[in-house]
């Protein structure tokens, strides 16, 4: 179990450096899944925040400005109250069923919505999708 600050809640820089530090433990799963190379923005609500994969790893974590498209690859937006549904989801379960993984909600696009400004960028969510939403799925380990 990664241990979570209040301050540290979803959403913030800090919880998710909490989700990088849990995978970081298991980083020979990420190894099997393979090299990772994408900007990802994530939209929760009206904050915004920039996830860097390289390699097998999150290396950088930060806010983001969403108006600044050119700084991602891609982004995911959705309801504070679906990212919310979303991850209680993985923490009661340990991991996503197949209608709550974010491929199968961005698909659907109706509460989670991929955006970008080139479709090579938005091409790099399918392509890294199975450890993007290995990375989601280390909420089951954390302590909140």
């Amino acid at each position: 179990m990664v241990n979570v600050v209040e301050s540290d809640l979803f959403p913030s820089v800090g919880y998710f450096r909490a989700l990088a530090t849990s995978a970081r433990s298991d980083i020979d799963r990420y190894r099997r899944l393979g090299a990772t190379d994408i900007a990802l923005g994530l939209i929760v609500g009206d904050q915004a925040f920039r996830l860097e994969f390289e390699d097998y790893e999150c290396t950088d974590i930060s806010p983001w400005d969403s108006s600044d498209t050119g700084a991602v690859d891609c982004w995911v937006s959705a309801s504070p109250q679906d990212w919310d549904e979303l991850i209680a989801h993985i923490r009661s379960r340990k991991k996503a069923d197949s209608t709550h993984t974010l491929n199968s909600l961005v698909l659907a696009d109706d509460r989670f919505h991929l955006g970008g400004t080139s479709q090579l960028g938005m091409d790099k969510f399918y392509r890294y999708n199975a450890t993007l939403q290995s990375f989601f799925e280390e909420a089951s380990r954390l302590d909140r």
